[in-house]
């Protein structure tokens, strides 16, 4: 397993991973519940607040996956990471 490129936690032990290739949500006690989007697949990434920041995922699908009471240097590594490998992934295709 490659480790990921950036990581952090949110509230109610959630954790979010960017990976080179997709990007992690992992939820429950021992993080069972894991949901992977792809990098090509995410539309948008939002940062909402400044002390207990929210961090946003928009997908193509429509999905909204959202993480809330998030450090802001933790948000701003992830929506920078996600958006680095965005940037690398549409200049491969």
């Amino acid at each position: 397993m490659e480790p990921p490129i950036t990581q952090a936690t949110a509230r109610g032990n959630n954790v979010v991973a960017v990976y080179a290739d997709r990007v992690e949500l992992r939820s429950g006690w021992q993080g069972q519940h894991v949901e992977a989007i792809s990098i090509r697949d995410v539309s948008a990434v939002r940062i909402r607040g400044v002390i207990n920041c929210a961090l946003t995922i928009l997908d193509n699908n429509g999905r909204h996956f959202e993480l809330q009471r998030m450090a802001l240097p933790d948000a701003r590594a992830v929506k920078a990471a996600i958006e680095r490998q965005k940037q690398k992934a549409s200049t491969y295709e």
